[in-house]
């Protein structure tokens, strides 16, 4: 297979295009949605998920309206959340009890509709760049931030696997991170799925799907992990390696979702060859699947010239007398702008008046504010070895 991106993604050779090709078998949308709720309805009564498919049809749609499960289930989830009390409030752990299951059976739908559907924007990314963002200082992301994802939903799909999470267990290979707004100003929640480079399968039925890591985003903390996952990382549910490693993930989510929402980030439209059908006797077979994918563009991601030299952004200073460079991690930067004229205003000055039109800039209004990312670079003499430098060991005390 040529390694060229771009000609993989004309010619349908990316790894989204062998994941679906997987996901063939489990059918249409609709059939994935009635084997959800038949899980989430099974955990909810306590009873077996054979005995509830062998009732009938009338006798299952009874019981679903009984449970609140005849709703597309991200929208059960909201409702859910917002009878006990979100957003007005963060729910307590008496309260997840009650809205974990149908949580967390919407969590998995959003992550495998992130694959799956139509509506999902494509986007590749250079996995040398990708990893320099991932291991960018930065906050986690919340729920409200999301809401406003320029592509919803959207897959960041890499050139190539990707390690992240070196420091918890093993660590893992990173394919691909999905993101989908299920909410909306008034009750925000979102749904990112991290893919890894390993599969789960079903011996069954013939289908596999990529091993998933999936958070929930708004009202409560949700974390669905499935088997692949967990034996490839090596931590069990609800434990503190576990806890370690989605604090991780929020991370990586913030850094991509600033990443991709930079001014400084160009959409190279990529036109996609059309699917050629199977052809059984003298007409072509459809496959549940390739409809979609026949109209389908994909974006490859790239960093424009005025931001790719802010890698040699220090390059003027006067290089410092050591034996040895040392590497400085990529980070991301908040910069603050006045809404009315666009001028550039200081943090420690929100609620005062801006210095060019002299209307009050923030904290709430008449702000804008914006993300900038510099690349990982060095600093000391070029011909000099590159030293390892260990931060973050502990906080220094402050003095009294």
């Amino acid at each position: 297979m040529i390694s060229d991106p771009v000609h993989r993604a004309r010619h349908h050779q990316l790894w989204i295009d062998g994941v679906r090709e997987g996901l063939i078998p489990m059918g249409r949308p609709e059939d994935l949605e009635l084997t959800l709720k038949v899980e989430a309805l099974a955990r909810l009564t306590l009873t077996s998920i054979a005995s509830l498919r062998l009732l009938p049809r009338h006798e299952l749609a009874e019981k679903f309206c009984r449970y609140g499960l005849v709703s597309p289930l991200p929208v059960r989830a909201l409702e859910a959340l917002e009878a006990h009390g979100y957003p007005q409030r963060e729910l307590r752990p008496p309260d997840f009890q009650a809205c974990s299951v149908i949580v967390s059976t919407a969590l998995n739908w959003c992550t495998m509709d992130i694959l799956r559907g139509a509506e999902t924007r494509v986007m590749l990314l250079d996995d040398r760049t990708a990893k320099a963002v991932v291991d960018s200082k930065n906050e986690t992301i919340t729920a409200a931030e999301l809401q406003h994802l320029p592509h919803n939903p959207c897959l960041i799909e890499f050139y190539r696997p990707i390690e992240i999470a070196e420091s918890i267990r093993r660590g893992i290979r990173l394919r691909a991170v999905g993101f989908e707004a299920v909410g909306n100003a008034e009750v925000p929640a979102a749904v990112v799925g991290f893919y890894l480079d390993d599969w789960e399968h079903s011996p069954d039925r013939n289908i596999r799907w990529p091993a998933t890591l999936g958070i929930w985003f708004g009202g409560l903390n949700m974390v669905t992990v499935d088997r692949a996952t967990s034996q490839r990382v090596g931590f069990q549910p609800s434990s503190d390696a576990e806890f370690a490693f989605s604090e991780i993930c929020k991370r990586i989510a913030r850094n991509l979702w600033d990443f991709v929402t930079m001014r400084s980030i160009n959409y190279d439209r990529i036109k996609r060859k059309p699917v050629k059908h199977p052809v059984v006797g003298d007409r072509p077979q459809h496959i549940q699947g390739l409809r979609s994918q026949l109209d389908r563009e994909v974006f490859n991601l790239y960093l424009n010239r005025e931001m790719a030299r802010s890698e040699g952004v220090h390059s003027h200073h006067p290089p410092p007398p050591w034996a040895y460079r040392v590497e400085v991690p990529g980070k991301f930067h908040e910069l603050i702008y006045c809404a009315t004229c666009g001028d550039l205003h200081r943090h420690d000055l929100l609620g005062t008046s801006c210095r060019k039109c002299r209307e009050i800039v923030g904290p709430r209004a008449n702000v804008r504010v914006e993300k900038s990312w510099h690349h990982p670079y060095f600093v000391g003499p070029e011909d000099a070895p590159v030293k390892d430098v260990v931060r973050d060991v502990h906080r220094r005390k402050t003095r009294r």
